[in-house]
């Protein structure tokens, strides 16, 4: 097995070759930071979650395991992007879109 050698500074080309590189710009993802605020269905207080994701539905996915209470909402930039709805009688929840 053959380890990379550590970047010393003195190589010709000035780049340390030790770290895979993308070798185009359009193999690095675009990442929008989300930013889930909600009431915690365990404790009752309210929590913030920020994370990165693709998109919107991307962002959705991710929050699926989030034990979320009564509210929350999800916003991008400071802009609300959709909030967590409920039906009475405990019937599934949704998300309302803003």
């Amino acid at each position: 097995m053959k380890f990379p050698q550590p970047y010393s500074g003195s190589s010709d080309d000035g780049e340390c070759d030790c770290l895979p590189r993308p070798e185009t710009p359009a193999e690095v993802p675009v990442l929008d930071t989300f930013v889930l605020r909600y009431q915690d269905a365990w404790f009752g207080m309210e929590k913030r979650v920020a994370f990165e994701a693709a998109d919107v539905a991307a962002a959705l996915a991710m929050m699926e395991r989030e034990p979320i209470g009564a509210w929350a909402e999800l916003t991008r930039e400071g802009e609300i992007i959709c909030r967590r709805g409920f039906e009475p009688g405990g019937a599934a929840d949704y998300w309302v879109v803003d």
